[in-house]
This record gives structure tokens, C-alpha cells and sequence, in this order.
């Protein structure tokens, strides 16, 4: 039960992470059809060799897809996503380097 409730956590985990991506968001999914199938597939799984092979397989993919998930939060920060700056921003920014004054909100 315990090594169960092991995968069951894994298979999880995974599932949170294709939560956040928007390539796998969608639970009708290629790759949560995939998750899900091959834990129902082997959900009566008896041998103890087998279940710790298959707890192992479901670590190694739920630390896969969170190290990619590192992968691209990192990715993000390397190429400046941190300073994202708002439209009104941009747009008071150009209008300062063209000479221009933009109205600002509540009229001063």
C-alpha cells in the first residue's frame, strides 16, 4: 500500500506540472492520456520487483518533467521575462524619447 500511495504521489506531481504548461494543459491530452493510462494500466500490480520498477520509472519521469520545468523558469529569467514592462510603460517611454508628454491617469 505504502509503495502504491509512493507512485500514486509521483504520477501527481507530474500531473501539477503539465498543469502549468500550456502545451499539456489540455486533461484530454497526448501526455496525460499516456500518464494516466499507464498508471490505471498497472494499478493491480502485485510482484514487489515489478512495483518498485515501476515506482522508479514514475521518479524518474516526475523528476524529468520537473527539471524541465526548472529548465524553463530558468530559461525565462536568462532572457530578461523578469522586466517585462506594462504597454502604458512603453508607450510613456517612446513618447519621452520623441519629445512627447503622455496624459497620466486622474489628469496631472
Amino acid at each position: 500500500a505504502a509503495m502504491r500511495a509512493r507512485v500514486l504521489g509521483e504520477v501527481r506531481a507530474i500531473l501539477r506540472h503539465f498543469r502549468r504548461w500550456p502545451s499539456t494543459k489540455d486533461r484530454e491530452g497526448p501526455y496525460w492520456r499516456f500518464v494516466l493510462e499507464a498508471y490505471r494500466r498497472h494499478a493491480g500490480e502485485t510482484d514487489p520487483a515489478r512495483l518498485e520498477t515501476l515506482r522508479r520509472s514514475s521518479r524518474d519521469y516526475a523528476t524529468l518533467v520537473a527539471n524541465v520545468s526548472e529548465y524553463n523558469r530558468l530559461r525565462e529569467l536568462d532572457t530578461g521575462a523578469e522586466n517585462v514592462v506594462e504597454s502604458g510603460e512603453l508607450i510613456r517611454k517612446a513618447a519621452a524619447r520623441a519629445g512627447l508628454a503622455t496624459p497620466t491617469p486622474g489628469g496631472g
